[in-house]
């Protein structure tokens, strides 16, 4: 299958960040997102395009409702 690399990146310093990511994780039933150094997160997802885009942005809505005041998630693919 098909996969996209979508990039996260933390906004602001403090636990909040982290704990979404792991939130995040565990919504998408993976142990690899963590940010490096500079709070970037490489996700590769299934699909091309806006679908592994939609998929991450669900499993962030379900971490929780602040995500956007901790993560920016890049913008999504054209179709």
């Amino acid at each position: 299958m098909a996969e996209s690399v979508i990039v996260l990146r933390i906004w602001r310093k403090g636990p909040r960040g982290p704990e979404l990511l792991e939130r995040l994780g565990q919504e998408l039933g993976r142990d690899d997102v963590v940010a490096d150094d500079s709070g970037v997160v490489r996700l590769k997802m299934d699909g091309r395009g806006g679908k592994g885009w939609d998929t991450l942005r669900d499993a962030l809505d379900r971490s929780g409702s602040d995500w956007r005041e901790w993560l920016h998630l890049e913008s999504r693919p054209p179709r």
